[in-house]
Order: C-alpha cells, then sequence, then structure tokens
C-alpha cells in the first residue's frame, strides 16, 4: 500500500460525511478516481460497512496472547490461593473469638468465608466451606485451642455453617445477577 493510499484511508470517513476542506476533497477524490482499492473502501464506507471491518487482518495481540494468558493463568492461582489461605484464616479467628468477647463478629466473618468459598470452589462451596469448616472446628477442639466442650463446638459449627451457607448464597446470586445483566 502507497503512503498516498494510507493518507486517503484515513481521511476517507471524513470524506463521505463531507466534513473536510475544499482542497482535501480535491485530493481525496482525484486518488479515487486513480485506484480502486480505495474507492472500493469508498463505497463500502458509504453504504456502511467499511472494508477494514470485513477484511480478515491478523490481530496484533495474538502474537502476545500465550505470554499473557500465561501471567493471567499464575495470577489466577495466586489469588485463589490467598483467597483460600483467607478461608482457614478466617475460620480459625471466628472460632477463636467463640469463647470471648468477639463472639458477635461470627456473623460478619462466617458470611465472608461463605463468599471466599463460592469464589474458589464455585458450586462445590455449598459443601466443601462446610467440610473445612467442620474439620478446622474438630481440629481447633482436639488441640484444646478454645476451652469449649464437644457439643459446644459441635453447636457453634452449625450456627457457623448456616452464616457460611448465607454467604455462599450471597455470592451465587451476584454471580447469577451479573451473569444476567451481561447477557443483555
Amino acid at each position: 500500500m502507497r503512503t498516498e493510499c494510507s493518507v486517503v484511508r484515513d481521511l476517507l470517513p471524513l470524506y463521505v460525511e463531507d466534513m473536510v476542506n475544499p482542497e482535501t476533497a480535491q485530493f481525496v477524490s482525484d486518488h479515487l478516481k486513480e485506484c480502486s482499492e480505495c474507492h472500493s473502501e469508498f463505497e463500502s464506507l458509504k453504504n456502511g460497512v467499511p472494508l477494514s471491518m470485513v477484511e480478515n487482518k491478523p490481530a496484533a495481540e495474538t502474537a502476545n496472547s500465550k505470554p499473557f494468558k500465561k501471567m493471567m493463568k499464575r495470577m489466577n492461582r495466586q489469588f485463589y490461593s490467598i483467597a483460600y489461605a483467607a478461608i482457614i484464616f478466617l475460620i480459625f479467628l471466628g472460632f477463636g473469638w467463640t469463647a470471648g468477647n468477639n463472639l458477635m463478629y461470627n456473623s460478619l466473618i462466617m458470611p465472608i468465608v461463605g463468599i471466599f468459598g463460592y469464589y474458589v470452589f464455585k458450586w462445590k462451596a455449598f459443601y466443601k466451606v462446610l467440610v473445612l469448616l467442620l474439620l478446622i472446628d474438630l481440629s481447633v477442639f482436639a488441640f484444646q485451642l478454645v476451652e469449649i466442650g464437644f457439643v459446644d463446638t459441635l453447636m457453634w459449627t452449625m450456627l457457623y455453617a448456616i452464616f457460611v451457607l448465607v454467604g455462599v448464597a450471597i455470592a451465587f446470586l451476584l454471580y447469577y445477577a451479573f451473569r444476567k445483566e451481561e447477557k443483555k
């Protein structure tokens, strides 16, 4: 493609809309009489579809897509690891506060555990986070990290499981709502 052609193709949208000065319009019309490629581009622009949109041009980012995908996969894996660690930390924190004055914070912590759980496990969060909660709570009891009895441990675990399920449900409903919004 000649330099003159690239200049004319840049000016064609303005020329079609009659937004160029008379000298430029004369230059473009003279070039269109000589160049069949630019004239076909002009005709397609007049009809509303530029040829550059129809032609199969290789995307510039295809060369970089593999490293980009690899980097995004690594970042996603790191974020999942952080979210998983946050789930475990928050469960330990919440159960540690069970016997103390900060008991009421668990009504905020456990739904957050459910939200992180939904992000990490998706629909499997309904049972995986609950199993994780049960295992951590039983290990807290087994190692006597909190001084409460076995029945109390199970009671608190069931109560926290309800809060966790509320968090999972909130995360699922938000995902469902925003997914529906994207489809429109």
